[in-house]
Order: structure tokens, then sequence, then C-alpha cells
């Protein structure tokens, strides 16, 4: 899924982290902590989307070859 794109930035990962930490402690459960994680991929795409607004273009300039 594209959306799991951004679990792996720091903020993903210590999200994940807690989350594990807190199902070992049993304070929450495993599905829990999925519909967390769904969450976070949904609202981190939007914020994304609504925020970035710099696009990356790219030109390539190839020297023109003539027949002679």
């Amino acid at each position: 899924m594209a959306y799991q794109l951004y679990r792996n930035t720091t903020l993903g990962n210590s999200l994940q982290e807690s989350l594990d930490e807190l199902i070992q402690s049993q304070q929450i459960t495993p599905q829990l902590a999925l519909q967390v994680l769904l969450q976070f991929d949904k609202a981190i795409n939007a914020a994304l989307a609504q925020r970035v607004r710099n696009r990356v273009n790219f030109r390539i300039l190839a020297p023109i070859l003539q027949n002679e």
C-alpha cells in the first residue's frame, strides 16, 4: 500500500515503537494499534497533499545529433 510509505520516517517509527510498547504492556490490543497506524497513514498523506505545493520537474538536455 502506498500509504505506508511514511511509516519509515522518524515520526512513523516512533509511533510504531510506542504502539508496540502499549501492546506489550497490554494497554491496547494489536487490532487497535493497527487502526492507529492506518489512521496515521491516511492523515500523513492528506496533510502532505494539502501542504506540499512544490513539484519537481526534470529536464534532460541531450546533444542534438546531426546527420553528416
